[in-house]
């Protein structure tokens, strides 16, 4: 008989312990007041005009916009792809500005931010070489 109450009571034990793991899986732990991003320190990429920020919360995928003047240089030709959403919870686009002057073209990616649109060079363009290919 007292094999069979140690036998229940450790029945009893792995029941408790599984209910007790699934209820903290199953239950989201205190949030914290962030944004959700990822990217630390206060830069987080080249700010955006209101005209570049403008163009990208509404142009539709693949739209172009040729700008005189712009962060990438003078006579550019800027291609926005369709947005995502990023890792750190931001809506983001991939970018190609195309300089009409010397043919030069730069993978770029932009992410919108509480205080506007910020640019930053795609980091992996340049991690598998394809920086000039888009």
């Amino acid at each position: 008989m007292p094999n069979n109450v140690s036998y229940r009571m450790g029945r009893f034990a792995w029941t408790g312990a599984l209910l007790m793991l699934l209820a903290g899986c199953a239950f989201p732990g205190p949030q914290s007041g962030g944004s959700g991003s990822v990217i630390l320190g206060d830069q987080q990429g080249r700010p955006l005009d209101e005209t570049l920020s403008g163009f990208l919360s509404g142009s539709s995928a693949h739209e172009i916009l040729n700008l005189s003047s712009s962060p990438w240089g003078a006579n550019v030709e800027l291609q926005a792809e369709p947005s995502y959403r990023a890792a750190s919870g931001r809506t983001c686009r991939h970018l190609s500005a195309l300089s009409l002057n010397t043919g030069k073209q730069q993978a770029l990616v932009a992410c919108e931010t509480p205080t506007g649109w910020v640019s930053r060079r795609r980091v992996t363009a340049l991690l598998n070489g394809t920086e000039n290919a888009r």
